[in-house]
């Protein structure tokens, strides 16, 4: 019981938004407490969203999406929101460089604390229904899955998985997992968590890899036909100033830095270069100073072409990106 006590504890901290009081949805909770949230230019306001709703077609007709343009969705962790936090932030930097449909899967009330393995047993149930939410919106007014990309944090990031393995009508371009989370998914099959299957392009961020005991919460393993370790990926700079367990306990810091991380790239400038390297010590040591077949800029605007495991140092405090 104390790894699952653990669990609740750190992976709360590491939500985007900490509830200040226990959320009391999860148990009775089911996927048609699903929402998805769209802006686009024309509802760009943090509160302006749009909620789209499966087979109402009123509500698609109604809805400012233009089939077209760009589409990203975003999908949260535990303990947290798709109207608050990293969402609305990547939104806003995400609609200043142009035009897209930015779609926010909130599935808070099935991802509430502290019902962590209520939680975890809920990502196929909602990858699943956000998978069909997809096919809908194509069939329907035949949104351009071509220029789709899914982006999800910790437990989102295998939803977001999940949401590959589900859609019937087209592949999933690409997916992005921030700092999948880790407890209870080292144990599961590749076909119950993210992997580089579940699209045809798949980049892994990790920023907190490794054991409850290590003070981390993400899976260290890689999972995608990209994976970058910035920092090592383990603990990040300015996390740990007084000791690992304040990672956790002070908001899972290091957790956290990967969205950060993603969102601060989708302005591109500075860039989070990262070079080719077989582990973070060969790294540190110098020994992956030239790019080989080619060094990547990770985050939003990753080149889909190479393949492997990519290191990087950051700063502790943003910008982030060292270019």
């Amino acid at each position: 019981m104390l790894k699952y006590f653990l669990c609740v504890v750190v992976l709360v901290s590491c939500g985007e938004a900490v509830p200040t009081t226990p959320m009391q949805e999860a148990p009775g909770a089911s996927v048609d407490d699903v929402r998805f949230l769209l802006w686009t230019k024309s509802n760009s306001g943090d509160g302006a969203y749009y909620e789209v709703v499966l087979d109402d077609s009123g509500s698609l007709n109604g809805s400012p999406l233009n089939a077209n343009d760009p589409t990203v969705v975003l999908i949260h962790g535990f303990s947290s929101s798709g109207d608050s936090g990293w969402p609305v932030d990547a939104k806003t930097e995400l609609l200043k460089q142009g035009s897209y449909n930015v779609i926010s899967v909130d599935w808070g009330k099935l991802a509430a604390a502290p019902w962590y393995l209520t939680a975890v047993a809920n990502v196929p149930l909602v990858g699943a229904h956000t998978a069909t939410f997809l096919d809908w919106l194509k069939a329907s007014v035949g949104l351009d899955t071509s220029k789709l990309q899914i982006t999800g944090h910790s437990l989102g990031a295998h939803v977001s998985g999940a949401v590959g393995q589900n859609v019937a009508s087209f592949t999933v371009p690409a997916i992005t997992g921030l700092d999948p989370a880790g407890p209870e998914f080292y144990s599961k099959p590749t076909s119950e968590r993210l992997d580089a299957s579940d699209a045809a392009f798949v980049q892994i961020i990790h920023t907190n890899g490794g054991e409850i005991l290590q003070s981390c919460v993400g899976l260290a393993d890689t999972a995608g036909q990209v994976d970058f370790f910035p920092n090592g990926g383990v603990h990040q700079p300015g996390c740990v100033d007084l000791g690992e367990w304040t990672d956790l306990l002070e908001g899972g810091c290091s957790h956290g830095r990967s969205h950060l991380f993603w969102v601060e790239s989708i302005n591109g400038s500075p860039a989070f270069r990262a070079h080719p390297c077989d582990d973070w010590t060969s790294y540190e040591n110098g020994q992956c100073s030239s790019c080989g077949a080619g060094c990547l800029e990770m985050g939003f605007h990753v080149s889909r072409s190479l393949r492997g495991t990519y290191f990087l140092t950051t700063n502790s405090d943003p910008p982030y990106a060292q270019g």
